[in-house]
This record gives structure tokens, sequence and C-alpha cells, in this order.
């Protein structure tokens, strides 16, 4: 008896764990992907300030994110997100716009990927 009130303690901190994982993963690739289309919208405006300011903030706030998210998420997937949002601060301070817009849409295609393949579905699973 006492093997499966255990099994059962651990399956619910494995549920409970997996779940902080589902929402923190959710809430961040929405917070970086609402500051990485800001500064893409500041930068098609022509507003080279803002964009370079808002690639600074989502580089930060993603280095910030980057220790807690490689606790439970593949490293290639994270390290693929940090070297394309490296590159954009760079890219705006030198104004090769075309292409900090394109790199703008390369990590926003990254992070949606990366909450989708840690969404719980079937296709995920299987």
């Amino acid at each position: 008896m006492k093997r499966i009130w255990a099994s059962v303690i651990i399956f619910v901190f494995l549920v409970t764990i997996c779940t902080i994982g589902t929402i923190t993963t959710k809430k961040v690739s929405g917070q970086m992907t609402q500051t990485v289309s800001s500064a893409k919208e500041a930068a098609a405006k022509g507003d080279t300030d803002t964009a370079l300011e808002l690639s600074r903030k989502a580089l930060s706030d993603w280095h910030n994110k980057h220790s807690f998210l490689c606790t439970f998420m593949p490293h290639s997937q994270l390290e693929a997100i940090d070297q394309t949002l490296s590159t954009l601060p760079m890219l705006c301070y030198y104004n090769a716009m075309d292409q900090f817009e394109a790199e703008c849409d390369r990590a926003i295609t990254q992070i949606m990927f990366l909450n989708e393949s840690q969404l719980p579905s079937l296709a995920n699973i299987l």
C-alpha cells in the first residue's frame, strides 16, 4: 500500500512540474513574441531608437528566462533562439533594417515553434 501512495505522490509531483513548465513556456513565449514584434514594427516605421531599445530588451528578457527554461527544454532549441536574438541589436544599430526585420520574423517563428513543441498534444507525445 505504501508503494501505491508513493507512486501517486510522485505522479502528482510530475504533473505539477509539467504544468508549471507549460504555463511558464506559454507566458515567456507570449512576452518574447510581443517584444520582438514591437521592435519589428518600430523598425518598419523608421523608429530605429525604439527598435534598438526593444531588441536589447528582448535579448535581456531572454537571458533572464533562459536559465529557468533550460531546466525542462532541449538546449538546442533555446540556443538557436539565443543566437537569433543576439543579432538583433547590432543589426538595428548598423541600420540593416531589412535583415533586422527578417531576423525578427525568424525569432518569432522559433519562439512559436518552441511553445508548440512544449504543449501536451497528441503530436508531441507520439
